[in-house]
């Protein structure tokens, strides 16, 4: 699985319509096939801007992919019409659960046995 991350700051003059962008943008993942769970959250600034964050979990990154309409993961926000002039600044990051490959799973597994065995022992 891929956790995906955007961050970003939205400027005061900006924020009614970036939310109108960013719930278009929260329905339009939500049906897309491989997406998991995805949510906006935000947070008032002082200035009136906002510090947003939009979580997305994806089956796999062929999914993500298919949803952002290309490989270019870093500098595609995904949002209607992919602007990027809502924000003052951005980032996205996207992380592999560590669940996500079946070794990684049979290792944890093999952890968590042999931890068992060496507490029984003590």
């Amino acid at each position: 699985m891929i956790v995906r991350v955007l961050r970003g700051r939205v400027a005061p003059e900006l924020v009614a319509t970036f939310r109108e962008q960013a719930r278009h943008a929260l329905v339009d993942a939500r049906r897309h096939d491989g997406l998991l769970y995805a949510q906006i959250g935000r947070q008032a600034l002082a200035d009136g801007g906002e510090e947003v964050v939009f979580l997305s979990e994806w089956r796999n990154l062929e999914a993500v992919y298919k949803w952002v309409g290309g490989t270019d993961l870093l500098d595609t926000p995904v949002l209607d019409g992919n602007d990027t002039n809502f924000f003052e600044s951005f980032e996205v990051q996207h992380f592999e659960t560590y669940e996500s490959a079946e070794t990684d799973s049979q290792e944890v597994e093999r952890s968590r046995t042999a931890g068992a065995a060496l507490q029984s022992r003590g």
